[in-house]
């Protein structure tokens, strides 16, 4: 009697109840993926917002250390251009350069020639390392230069050399010194890509050029195909942003209102009529999945912001563009600085 019921105890589960159970999870998972799906979306997004905004901080980050112009390239998609989905750092560009940590100058005979601080002394730059090509790329013909923060602006001719009598410079007074001056350039310089790896968004997300721009007095727009390059100088703010298109510049902006970027998902995105590619037909600024990255231009704050509650269908859209842009401004300051 004891086995039959050890026997009986241990009997496992019959094949029509294992596919009663599979088809519960069966019907409970069908019901449940929809209802879960926003969030997974929204949770997706959210990450590509932050990915941007770090993009953003560590240009602003690099140009206030290394006290030259940083930007950063939003580089639209080749199959679909009103997306970016890289993300470029470069380095260079119009605005001022401040010497680096460790680097100075000396005229010689009227020639600009660099130096680095080594252990107790000075010590000139070797011609061929590439220290010496990024130190100078700012000395080029028309740029101007001033020494030690104080005094005249000397123009620069060809190969370095000062194109105006140099015989005003003011000479620190000390032997460590050994003449090696402060400098601070102004003009401009070509910009070049910083040789860092470039940054991808998270797979399935976006930043959405047709939805992004800036401005309420002055408005930014861009179109079809633009390749947005922001720009921070060495003082940490937004010195200016460009806009190019088919690799020829079609834009220079001062920035002084603020910057909205729209992160969103890839198949929200927009056609060349401005129709979305999702099958529910709408777009990422209808999404509550989109995140927002503004940019403050005067300090180079960034922050992220959800979506807009999205109003009735009879809003136009670009009614819709600039509720969620107040909504996402709202919230950067809301948060603080």
């Amino acid at each position: 009697m004891k086995n039959r019921q050890l026997k009986h105890s241990r009997r496992g589960m019959t094949l029509v109840e294992l596919l009663v159970v599979v088809a519960i999870l069966g019907i409970l998972l069908a019901v449940s993926v929809p209802m879960l799906r926003p969030m997974f979306e929204s949770r997706r997004t959210s990450n590509a917002a932050q990915v941007l905004a770090g993009a953003f901080k560590h240009a602003r980050l690099k140009a206030i250390k290394e006290q030259q112009n940083y930007a950063l390239r939003l580089i639209p998609f080749e199959n679909a251009p009103t997306t970016a989905i890289q993300l470029r750092l470069q380095k260079g560009g119009t605005a001022d350069a401040v010497n680096p940590p460790g680097v100075r100058v000396k005229v010689e005979d009227g020639v600009i020639v660099p130096y680095y601080f080594e252990t107790d002394k000075w010590i000139v730059m070797d011609k061929t390392s590439s220290r010496y090509d990024e130190t100078m790329a700012y000395f080029t013909p028309g740029n101007r230069v001033q020494f030690n923060r104080i005094g005249r602006m000397f123009e620069i001719g060809d190969d370095y050399t000062l194109a105006e009598p140099y015989d005003e410079l003011t000479l620190p007074d000390d032997p460590v010194m050994n003449d090696a001056m402060e400098y601070r350039v102004t003009g401009q310089r070509d910009a070049v890509l910083a040789g860092l790896p470039p940054v991808v968004m998270p797979r399935g997300t976006i930043v959405d050029i047709a939805f992004s721009g800036g401005g309420e007095n002055v408005p930014i727009k861009f179109d079809w195909g633009d390749e947005v390059v922001v720009m921070f100088s060495p003082a940490g703010n937004v010195d200016r942003l460009y806009v190019f298109n088919n690799g020829e510049q079609k834009g220079e902006y001062r920035v002084n209102e603020m910057l909205y970027f729209c992160v969103g998902e890839w198949d929200r995105q927009v056609d060349a009529i401005g129709k979305s590619l999702a099958e529910d037909g709408k777009t990422n600024l209808e999404s509550p999945a989109t995140y927002w990255v503004t940019l403050h231009p005067k300090t180079g704050g960034v922050r992220t912001a959800e979506n807009a509650p999205v109003k009735p269908n009879s809003d136009t859209q670009e009614k819709r563009i600039q509720d969620a842009r107040k909504f996402a401004k709202e919230h950067f300051f809301n948060v603080g600085n």
